[in-house]
């Protein structure tokens, strides 16, 4: 009569048998990760800069420009990237790459923003928000100075990036006419101004929120 050896039994044996030969089921290795696209401003010799950590992985970065280039196109080009790997390109629309400077705050909204001298005596700030793996700016959430480089800060504590910077009043023109700081809050992914003072005897950019009459610039 033949004996009957039990499943479990044949299977602790082979594997045995397995080991005993010195076969064993090579290491499983993770797939390479592949190259991250050139930056867009490869062409100018731009370079990362540090980068600024803002949830769940993501982490921004900006690439600076080493000298002044007469190009329109070198906006400010920041990097998106999560776990260390590469995941988009963000070019500005407004700002000089060369002059521009990266501000971020992490917490329920993670924001950034983008502030940049803009031609001779201006400056730009453009917003940037971390949407569906992909950094956004909206138009709306973009504002030009035209007597200083803006700063970024949040005026008001609530976890959201404004801006402060220097405007003219055009009176008679721009010449002999008189700045005047001017602040705009961050609300709904759109930047709006919320008032203004004047600049004479006050060198730094306000430190909160400003409520005082803003003048009418000349059109035409």
């Amino acid at each position: 009569m033949r004996a009957i050896v039990p499943a479990a039994l044949v299977t602790l044996l082979l594997t045995v048998a397995g080991c005993a030969s010195g076969q064993h089921s090579a290491p499983s290795t993770p797939a390479a990760q592949p190259p991250a696209p050139p930056a867009p401003c490869a062409g100018q010799g731009c370079t990362p800069g540090e980068a600024f950590p803002l949830t769940d992985g993501y982490a921004v970065r900006l690439w600076s420009f080493p000298t002044p280039t007469a190009t329109s196109s070198a906006t400010p080009v920041v990097e998106l990237t999560r776990d260390g790997q590469h995941v988009g390109w963000w070019v500005g629309r407004l700002g000089f790459g060369w002059a521009a400077k990266l501000t971020c705050l992490t917490g329920s909204t993670p924001n950034c923003m983008v502030t940049s001298a803009l031609g001779a005596h201006a400056g730009s700030a453009e917003t940037l928000l971390l949407r569906n793996d992909v950094l956004v700016s909206p138009p709306r959430a973009s504002v030009v100075f035209d007597s200083s480089a803006p700063t970024a800060a949040d005026l008001d504590s609530d976890g959201l990036l404004d801006v402060a910077g220097m405007e003219n009043d055009y009176k008679p023109n721009y010449a002999l006419g008189h700045n005047y700081w001017a602040t705009y809050r961050q609300s709904d992914a759109a930047l709006h101004r919320t008032g203004c003072s004047p600049a004479a005897g006050i060198p730094h950019p306000p430190t909160e929120l400003l409520h005082g009459p803003c003048p009418t610039v000349p059109q035409g």
